[in-house]
């Protein structure tokens, strides 16, 4: 039954990273094209984008934020492994298991934290005072919808961890 559960979450996990990845990555080649677009517009007509900082800004969040899961699912993080690279079996299964915990916790803090500046800066109306004007909500809700991924798949490779004897 737990095993099913854990399937059926890595799938899920699955499917929410692609599509997040996806979403990065549309926003990578945006972010090419509005920096390019603006260094020519500055240097050869004097006439830089005026939103280009800021979208561009944005855009560096929520690739931060839509990649994390699937990073953490690949090991694709930097890792400093001075003390998990020297220890062997069981040793090392529990400072993986540490390690799990804390980005657990890290994540889990994020997701909630995250939700509730989110729904407080949407209810007081704030907003970016800046050219586009852009409700810090719609900044922000990235960072706990983002982290739910990876608080799941912590979940699912811990999990894994675990089940190796």
């Amino acid at each position: 039954m737990v095993e099913r559960f854990f399937e059926y979450l890595q799938k899920l996990i699955s499917v929410i990273n692609k599509a997040f990845v996806f979403v990065a990555s549309l926003m990578m080649a945006g972010l090419v094209v509005i920096v390019c677009i603006d260094l020519v517009l500055r240097y050869f007509f004097n006439a830089p984008l005026l939103w280009g900082t800021e979208v561009t800004e944005i855009f560096l969040l929520y690739i931060t934020f839509l990649g994390t899961a699937w990073v953490f699912k690949e090991d694709g993080h930097v890792v400093v492994d001075v003390f998990t690279g020297q220890a062997k079996g069981r040793r090392r299964k529990a400072l993986m298991v540490i390690g799990y915990l804390l980005i657990a916790v890290v994540s889990a803090v994020l997701i909630y934290y995250g939700f509730y500046a989110t729904y407080d800066h949407h209810r007081r109306g704030v907003f970016n005072p800046t050219i586009l004007e852009t409700p810090i909500a719609l900044i922000i809700m990235i960072i706990p919808i983002g982290s739910i991924p990876l608080f799941l798949e912590v979940l699912v490779k811990g999990w894994k961890l675990m089940k190796q004897s």
